[in-house]
């Protein structure tokens, strides 16, 4: 039994493995077992093309120098330049077009589901009253929002306050401290929010933070009995818009939270029970 027939034939072997599922890893058939397949059989082809190289330095080394003048052969400066052109470009990811083009063989998939998160609130728990729970989902466009939610009643007067932020977030001057989730934060001004400010006898925030930054569940209470109205107002940016929806508290169910141009809010929910 031959050593050096061992190892070109094992080789061989590994290199047709890493062929089919690379060509596989290339059109984007990324399964758990074609990349643990090509892992294991790139290490085997990394070990096996050791031995394969110390068993044949001398050709190597034949192709690479002239015997007489000790000069390296064009086919070595050639293959060298090669290497290192292409090198190069996969490090800078100027032949990433090339490594991605795979995509058009890919079979089509369904688009994933987008995933809604919602961060819970929670505040008026010690009132004693009807329990309303607001969801509010903002706008992929809307940064950063700002909103105050409260009560009025059937004469539009001011009843009580549903969610009053303490602080506003704002955008940093860096955008690298933008890109990794660092903002401004400081003391939420009533001046930010002009419709609730004009409206509100009482301005004490009920949250110890900002607003959520994406979407809200609010879990409260009210003191308003029979039909009043919840309303939203939220600020992002320069804009600002202001959302009602019209409650009965003897029918009790869910209403919509709406506004003239539904911008900012993609949607908004009241249940009250």
């Amino acid at each position: 039994m031959k050593r050096k027939n061992i190892i070109s034939l094992s080789v061989a072997f590994a290199f047709l493995s890493l062929s089919i599922t690379g060509i596989l890893l290339y059109i984007k058939q990324k399964a758990h077992a074609v990349e643990i397949t090509h892992t294991i059989f790139g290490l085997i082809f990394v070990g096996f093309a050791v031995f394969h190289i110390i068993n044949n330095w001398s050709s190597i080394m034949g192709y690479s120098k002239e015997k007489k003048s000790g000069k390296f052969q064009k086919e070595f400066t050639i293959a060298a330049l090669v290497f290192g052109v292409v090198l190069i470009g996969t490090v800078t990811e100027v032949l990433e077009p090339v490594a991605e083009a795979g995509r058009m063989l890919a079979p089509k998939r369904p688009p994933r589901a987008e995933k809604l998160s919602f961060e819970e609130v929670k505040t008026n728990q010690d009132l004693q009253g009807a329990n309303l729970r607001v969801l509010v989902e903002k706008n992929k466009d809307t940064e950063l929002p700002v909103l105050a939610i409260w009560v009025e009643n059937t004469d539009r007067k001011f009843v009580e306050n549903l969610f009053v932020p303490a602080k506003e977030a704002k955008m940093p001057e860096s955008e690298e401290e933008a890109r990794e989730g660092h903002f401004d934060i400081a003391d939420f001004k009533p001046e930010s929010l002009p419709t609730w400010k004009g409206k509100a006898t009482t301005k004490t925030s009920l949250s110890e933070k900002e607003t959520p930054h994406e979407n809200l569940v609010l879990n409260t209470k009210t003191s308003s009995k029979g039909t009043f109205y919840v309303m939203l107002e939220v600020k992002s940016k320069d804009k600002i818009e202001v959302y009602e929806a019209k409650i009965d508290e003897t029918t009790g169910g869910i209403a919509k939270l709406k506004s003239t141009a539904n911008s900012l809010i993609k949607s908004g929910l009241v249940e009250i029970f």
